[in-house]
């Protein structure tokens, strides 16, 4: 980290880990899942090389250094995705990868991101906790930047 500790804000970790999808299956056309507490559900993703993925899903934990995809999470998965896709068999995913996605705050609180110039250290912005809506909102908060920065 670049600023002080005591500068710094205390972060909280949830891991968000997606499953892959096998083989395709006919499927009705999905619904968007419900929001979970520390993420907005686990979505249907497609990656550029056509494979299908779900996730990410929310663990809260306390290693961040913590990022092998864990087997053990694949029935809550499961059932979130039936929720919108409810023919999903079981044997049809597999563990793909895990990420860490930072936090302002520990599961069930909320706090807007943080758009901030770092007192010191000429130059420095820091941009914490940028979640959904972040990307809708990229072009307002580099309209923040720069009027931090240059104006």
């Amino acid at each position: 980290m670049i600023v002080p500790p005591e500068r710094q804000m205390a972060m909280f970790y949830a891991q968000g880990q997606l499953f892959l999808l096998l083989w395709q299956q006919q499927q009705q056309q999905p619904q968007a899942p419900e929001p979970g507490v520390g993420g907005l559900g686990t979505h249907l993703t497609l990656d550029l090389g056509g494979r299908i993925r779900f996730g990410p899903d929310v663990e809260w934990i306390d290693d961040p250094s913590d990022v092998a995809p864990n087997a053990a999470r694949l029935d809550e998965a499961v059932k979130a995705i039936r929720e919108y896709l409810p023919g999903l068999d079981v044997d049809a995913l597999a563990p793909d990868y895990a990420g860490i996605r930072p936090k302002l705050l520990p599961t069930g609180a909320f706090h807007d991101f943080v758009v901030r110039k770092e007192d010191g250290f000429e130059g420095l912005v820091s941009l914490l906790g940028i979640e959904s809506p972040g990307l809708t909102s990229c072009l307002a908060i580099a309209e923040r930047v720069e009027a931090l920065l240059y104006k």
